[in-house]
């Protein structure tokens, strides 16, 4: 019994070091070392992807073929037409070795040639190396970061926390002229 406790313990107190929520609402583990909040994002990779000059949404995940991935996939894309509405594009970020050929979802996937961006902005694998990072950005107009997130073992969060953040904070930056450019040219 004193044995399972000290176990419980222990895991418990191993979770709560890994996870933790800023003031500015990002959520970055203790193993992420990625871009922050204000910091530029890399503007080659942005072009490269057709985002640059757009607000978007970048994750990254391990594999097309991982469980939790697939989730995480699967769950941005049944939301890409909530992030059109808000107004950000969404990318896929997954190294070479962990794409499949047929991936049937909306948002545009990206490979990721040797971890290049990854080594670029420092994200760091997780779980003692195993598993690549699964971080997510959500970039202004301008390039820069405006929020992070960093849970590997919550994909769904990614996509909820994002797109809350999207719809709260990046929409009324497009309208702060007065003008809902969305409204004025919305199908009909």
């Amino acid at each position: 019994m004193l044995f399972r406790t000290a176990i419980a313990v222990t895991m418990a107190s191993a979770a709560m070091a890994f996870s933790s929520t800023p003031a500015n609402g990002s959520s970055r583990t203790a193993l992420s070392m990625g871009l922050k909040v204000g910091d530029a994002f890399p503007k080659d990779a942005l072009k490269k992807w057709g985002v640059s000059g757009k607000t978007s949404v970048v994750y990254f995940y391990g594999a097309d073929d991982a469980p939790s991935c697939k989730k995480e996939n699967s769950l941005f894309d049944a939301k890409v037409g909530d992030f059109k509405k808000a107004g950000a594009a969404i990318v896929g970020v997954r190294n070479g070795a962990g794409a499949k050929d047929a991936v049937a979802v909306s948002q545009k996937l990206v490979i990721d040639e040797a971890d290049a961006v990854r080594s670029e902005i420092g994200i760091k694998k997780d779980l003692f190396g195993l598993l690549g990072g699964r971080e997510t950005y959500v970039i202004n107009k301008k390039g820069d970061v405006e929020f992070v997130y960093n849970d590997q073992f919550k994909p769904e969060d990614h996509v909820k926390k994002s797109l809350s953040y999207v719809e709260a904070n990046m929409s009324k930056k497009s309208t702060a002229s007065g003008f809902d450019l969305a409204a004025i040219f919305a199908k009909k």
